[in-house]
């Protein structure tokens, strides 16, 4: 169990370096470009060459910049706000309502660096209203999420330029958020004990504590459940059920 926490820390600090990394330099970037435009506009007080259409000129292209650092900064703000959700302890989980379109932003920056050093892609195809509101822990589920498409990207056992898809979608009254990959499947007789016991196909690398957790987790706080369905060389589906 610690080295499965550490290991996930581990990954969680990879992805704020690697999130906001590309930011920071354009951030820089921009920085640089305004220094270059405050001097131009500097030496053109006293040019008389200069009119005021220069003056526009200059003034547009440093609007520019800050439109660029107002979204590079907004941007960090988001990772920010996703990694300290998931940073916090179990005894901090909050009744709260928030959105799926909420959710999907979050998975797509906490996942972005995982996926990215194991070239796998996540095709996300959201078929209902980015505002259909759930009612929990919105960093609980997050985390499920996460650890669900972690474990689609291990069943590719390191095969590269592979996808997995999380699809959402609303049934009746229930909200369905599904994981599937494309990987060799699972064993008959472990997905039949999967949310009953810790049980794990990775070996002395895995306790089997994520999918308990994660199915002790949905059932706990939103009252909901996991599905899973897995045919050999077929792959695996993982299904979030969630009431409305």
């Amino acid at each position: 169990m610690e080295r499965e926490r550490l290991a996930s820390l581990g990954q969680l600090i990879g992805g704020i370096a690697h999130n906001l990394k590309t930011p920071i330099m354009s951030i820089s970037g921009a920085a640089e470009g305004l220094s270059d435009l405050v001097k131009e506009y500097d030496s053109s007080i006293d040019d008389p060459e200069v009119n005021s259409q220069d003056h526009h000129d200059i003034a547009y292209d440093m609007s520019e910049w800050i439109a660029k650092i107002k979204t590079h900064t907004e941007y960090m703000s988001d990772v920010i706000t996703a990694v300290k959700g998931q940073a916090v302890t179990m005894a901090n989980q909050e009744e709260i309502s928030f959105t799926i379109g909420e959710v999907l932003k979050r998975v797509d920056i906490l996942m972005k660096h995982e996926l990215k050093n194991a070239i796998i892609y996540l095709n996300m195809a959201l078929k209902t209203d980015e505002n259909t509101v759930i009612h929990g822990d919105i960093n609980s589920l997050i985390q499920v999420i996460n650890n669900m498409i972690s474990n689609s990207i291990q069943a590719y056992n390191g095969k590269t330029d592979q996808t997995i898809d999380l699809i959402v979608e609303k049934e009746e009254n229930n909200l369905i958020i599904s994981v599937r990959d494309y990987g060799p499947g699972l064993p008959n007789n472990v997905k039949n004990k999967l949310f009953k016991e810790m049980v794990t196909t990775k070996g002395k690398n895995g306790t089997g504590l994520g999918l308990y957790m994660s199915y002790s987790t949905i059932r706990a706080h939103f009252k909901g459940n996991i599905t899973v369905e897995s045919e050999p060389e077929k792959g695996t589906t993982f299904k979030i059920i969630l009431p409305l």
